[in-house]
C-alpha cells in the first residue's frame, strides 16, 4: 500500500508539472515587454538631459541611432559584404526588452526585441570577451545545460546565420562584425527556452536555433544579454516557433504600463484589418498609400512610399521612438500640422523641429486624427498623444510638446525616400504578422483587453 501511495504521488507531480509546462512546439508564447525607462541604469559618464532642448535632442538622438541601426541591417542584407551591425546603437535606442530563460536548468536572459534582425543571440561561456561586469544575470554556460547542442555545418540554418561558416569540429560558426570595432563570434546552437506568461504559467519550447556568442567585446551594457530577432529569415524565432507573432503596446509615456506584450506562435493575436507585407532578406516592408489629417488627404503621390532599392520603402519598426518619414511626405504633413497649430499656439523654437508650448492633454483637445492608409484598407490612426511627445523641463513649470515625426533626409539625402514607422505611431495598437499569408494586421486596442489579462485565465 505504501508503494502504491508513493507511485500515485509521483504520478500526481508529473501530471501537475505538465499542466503548466509544455516542452513541445507551443502554439502561444506570451512575454511581457519591458519599457527601457523602467530598467535603464545610466552610465555615470552620460550627460543627463536637464533643459527642454536637452530632452528634445536626447530623444531625437535615440531615434536617430535606431534609424542608423536599421539602415546598417538593411544595407548589410542587400550587399555581399560581411554582416555589419552596431549593437551599441541597438541597445541605446531600443524601447522594449524581453525576459526569458534558456537551457536546462534554465538561465535567465534579458534581451532586446528587434523586428529588424533575424537571429536570437546571447553571450555564452567560455567568454574571451564578455560584458560580465554589467550583467544582472549570470552568463549562460552551455556546458552545464543538459539540452544544449551545437548545429553542424550541414544544418540548413547554418547558411542563414550571420557570416555563417564551418569550424574545425564541423560546427556552424557565426560572426557579427560591429561597425564600432570588436566582433561577436560564436557557434550556432539549439536550446530550449523557458518563459513565464502573464497569467503565471510556465512554457518550455522545443530546441530552437540561436547564436551562442563566446567573443562579444564590451558592447553590451545595462544588463542586456543579447538580441531577440523577429525578422523573416529561417533563424528568426518568429519563423522557428510558428508562422505568426504579435505585439501590443500601450502608452509609451507611462513607463509603468504593465500590459505591453509579445506573443509568438500560431495562436498569436491576429486582430484587425490586414495589409500585405513583402520580405526582402529578412526585413518586412509595407505598402503605404497615403496620409490624411482629419478629413484632408495630403497631396502625396503613392510612388513616394514604393520600394525601389535598399534606401526606399516603408517598414514598421519595433525599436525607434519617432517615425522617420520620406521627405516629400514629411513636408506635406509638417505644413498641414503647422497651419493648424501656429494660429492657436506659441511655438517653442529649436532647430527646425515642430514644437509648441503647453500640454498635449490641454492644448490639443479636438486635434484631428492623423491616419496612415495601407493597401487593403488597413489603417494606423494617430491621435494627438501619438503624434506629439511631451517634454517637461526639470524643476520648472515649463511644458513643451514636439511632433514625433521627422524627415529621413536628416540622415542624408540618400535616405529621402525611406520611411520607418516608429513606436509612437503604434501606441494603443496590436500589431500582428502572419508570415504564411504575408500580411500584417493592425488593430487599435488597450492591451489589457487581450485574453492573457482576463481574470478567467
Amino acid at each position: 500500500m505504501e508503494s502504491f501511495f508513493k507511485a500515485s504521488f509521483l504520478l500526481f507531480l508529473v501530471v501537475s508539472y505538465f499542466t503548466v509546462t509544455k516542452s513541445v512546439k507551443p502554439s502561444r508564447m506570451v512575454m511581457k515587454l519591458i519599457h527601457r525607462e523602467s530598467v535603464t541604469r545610466r552610465n555615470p559618464n552620460d550627460q543627463v538631459p536637464v533643459t527642454v532642448k536637452d530632452h528634445i535632442k536626447h530623444l531625437t538622438d535615440i531615434s536617430s541611432a535606431r534609424f542608423k541601426y536599421l539602415q546598417n541591417s538593411i544595407e548589410k542584407e542587400l550587399s555581399s559584404s560581411e554582416f555589419q551591425i552596431d549593437v551599441h546603437q541597438a541597445i541605446q535606442s531600443s524601447m522594449f526588452f524581453v525576459n526569458f530563460s534558456i537551457g536546462q536548468p534554465p538561465v535567465p536572459q534579458f534581451t532586446i526585441m528587434d523586428t529588424g534582425s533575424s537571429l536570437l543571440w546571447m553571450q555564452c561561456l567560455p567568454c574571451k570577451r564578455c560584458s560580465s561586469d554589467h550583467m544582472i544575470h549570470p552568463v549562460f554556460n552551455p556546458a552545464l545545460s543538459s539540452t544544449f547542442a551545437t548545429c553542424s555545418c550541414n544544418d540548413r540554418l547554418c547558411r542563414y546565420a550571420p557570416h555563417g561558416h564551418c569550424g574545425s569540429s564541423n560546427e556552424c560558426l557565426y560572426e557579427q562584425v560591429y561597425i564600432s570595432g570588436a566582433d561577436s563570434k560564436g557557434v550556432l546552437a539549439k536550446e530550449q527556452l523557458t518563459l513565464t506568461t502573464p497569467n503565471g504559467n510556465t512554457v518550455v519550447t522545443q530546441p530552437v536555433a540561436f547564436g551562442c556568442g563566446f567573443e562579444n567585446g564590451e558592447q553590451l551594457e545595462s544588463g542586456i544579454t543579447g538580441i531577440l530577432g523577429l525578422g523573416a529569415k529561417p533563424t528568426s524565432l518568429a519563423v522557428q516557433l510558428g508562422s505568426k507573432f504579435s505585439y501590443c503596446l500601450g502608452d509609451l509615456a507611462n513607463r509603468n504600463y504593465g500590459y505591453n506584450q509579445l506573443v509568438l506562435g500560431d495562436d498569436a493575436d491576429i486582430l484587425g484589418d490586414p495589409t500585405p507585407i513583402e520580405t526582402d532578406d529578412g526585413i518586412y516592408y509595407m505598402n503605404l498609400e497615403g496620409i490624411s489629417v482629419g478629413e484632408i488627404q495630403l497631396n502625396i503621390e503613392p510612388e513616394v512610399f514604393r520600394k525601389r532599392g535598399s534606401r526606399t520603402g516603408v517598414i514598421l519598426d519595433s525599436g525607434t521612438l519617432y517615425t522617420w518619414l520620406a521627405d516629400k511626405a514629411y513636408r506635406e504633413l509638417y505644413n498641414e500640422i503647422k497651419s493648424i497649430l501656429d494660429p492657436r499656439l506659441e511655438r517653442f523654437w529649436f532647430r527646425d523641429y515642430l514644437c509648441y508650448h503647453g500640454r498635449v492633454s490641454e492644448e490639443l483637445i479636438g486635434f484631428p486624427v492623423v491616419t496612415f492608409h495601407f493597401t487593403g484598407g488597413a489603417e494606423l490612426a494617430m491621435e494627438a498623444t501619438s503624434m506629439f511627445y511631451p517634454i517637461s523641463e526639470l524643476d520648472t513649470y515649463q511644458n513643451v510638446f514636439c511632433m514625433s515625426v521627422k524627415p529621413t533626409s536628416k540622415h542624408g539625402g540618400e535616405y529621402k525616400d525611406f520611411t520607418a514607422i516608429g513606436l509612437m505611431a503604434q501606441q494603443y495598437y496590436n500589431i500582428a504578422y502572419d508570415l504564411n499569408e504575408k500580411n500584417v494586421y493592425l488593430q487599435r486596442i488597450d492591451c489589457v483587453l487581450l485574453d492573457d489579462y482576463s481574470p478567467s485565465k
